[in-house]
């Protein structure tokens, strides 16, 4: 048997086949043609400076911690709460600011005059240099150890680094500004307190000074110790006095002279104790007050002084003890990798780009394409 010829009509495109071809010309290869002449013939190149740095605090300890294995001192990490404030700082537009001042930001980003997308257009307020500043400098933020990575971009490597010199520059001023914060908020309490007890020690200077001078006198125990000296050798004789007649009672029969002769001396004894009594009680200083009130109101004085003198000796220990306590932690910016000058511009990545461009216009294509056709079919 021979074989039977089959006739095959030529496929012929419809209209709907040649849209969707075109659409795909349009769509698709146009676009990514373009992207890919741009990233190559006008697009400038871009060099990037990186640096990495932490906020820490030394804190020194008394070197007899390490007679007992202690160590000498310690080093731990900063505060997290430093390096969250750095980071926020490093995204601001206070630093934007600071930079723009120093650097001339915009002269800098809006160097490539040619390059409409990835320049900065001149003229831009100072919100949208804001924005355009976290697109050209990125940071990365260790919460765990607290360090801070960042890159910053610019169209020479010159300028990439003076700008990663300049983010490390404020971000160490920051810290010193925030650690001078911090000690002064420690020594406020402690100068506080010293001064009340300064002067509160004056006061009670003064007072002792007003009530010499105002009974002229300096120390009026010094004043009272003549007649306490003449009252106490009085009742020692009278004790004296006692003995004997006691003793000469035991010897001797009642009517004896000589027990009539020691109770005579004992009676004139006891008499002078009490007029020597009434004397010192009646006894007034220059100030026209008695000798006892006087002793009695300088005797006030000087405790109040000396408690006065105690506050402040404890005030000034406390002091020192902020003061030393301020002076061994200091907080600084520690830079792990100093800000690196670029040899070779790494971006835009071009070719990255185009493929991404290029699948990212496919994939919408497609998707446009097969929902036509299902809405068609339906």
């Amino acid at each position: 048997m021979g074989a039977r010829l089959v006739s095959v009509r030529p496929i012929m495109l419809r209209l709907r086949h040649k849209l969707v071809l075109l659409s795909f010309v349009l769509v698709v290869l146009v676009p990514s043609a373009l992207a890919t002449a741009y990233l190559y013939l006008v697009a400038a190149d871009q060099y990037s400076s990186q640096t990495s740095f932490t906020v820490r605090s030394e804190e020194f300890r008394n070197p007899l911690d390490a007679i007992v294995g202690t160590g000498f001192g310690s080093t731990s990490s900063g505060q997290s709460s430093d390096a969250d404030i750095l980071y926020d700082f490093i995204l601001s537009q206070k630093l934007v600011e600071n930079l723009d001042a120093s650097l001339d930001l915009e002269a800098i980003y809006g160097r490539p005059a040619f390059d409409p997308v990835f320049a900065l257009r001149p003229g831009q307020p100072i919100e949208d240099l804001a924005r355009y500043w976290r697109w050209m400098v990125h940071v990365a933020y260790d919460r765990g150890g607290g360090m801070i990575k960042v890159e910053a971009f610019a169209f020479t490597a010159e300028d990439a680094h003076r700008i990663a010199e300049a983010i490390v520059a404020e971000s160490d001023t920051l810290i010193n500004a925030l650690s001078k914060i911090a000690r002064d908020d420690t020594m406020r309490s402690a100068q506080e307190d010293l001064d009340r007890a300064a002067a509160r020690l004056r006061a009670q200077r003064v007072k002792l000074s007003a009530f010499r001078t105002e009974n002229q006198i300096i120390d009026p125990q010094v004043e009272g110790q003549i007649p306490m000296g003449v009252l106490t050798a009085l009742q020692q004789q009278l004790a004296d006095a006692l003995v004997r007649r006691t003793m000469l009672a035991e010897t001797t029969f009642d009517g004896d002279q000589r027990l009539a002769q020691a109770d005579r001396q004992i009676e004139a004894l006891r008499e002078q104790i009490v007029e020597e009594r009434d004397r010192l009680a009646n006894t007034t200083s220059s100030g026209g007050d008695s000798l006892v009130s006087v002793i009695g109101e300088y005797e006030t004085l000087l405790v109040d002084l000396e408690f006065a003198q105690q506050a402040y000796v404890s005030a000034a220990a406390g002091y020192d003890s902020a003061l030393a306590e301020a002076r061994r932690r200091s907080r600084y910016l520690a830079t792990h990798i100093p800000p690196t000058m670029a040899e070779s511009a790494q971006y835009p990545r071009r070719l990255l780009l185009v493929l991404a461009t290029f699948g990212g216009l496919l994939l919408f294509w497609l998707i446009a394409v097969l929902s036509y056709y299902a809405a068609r079919d339906r």
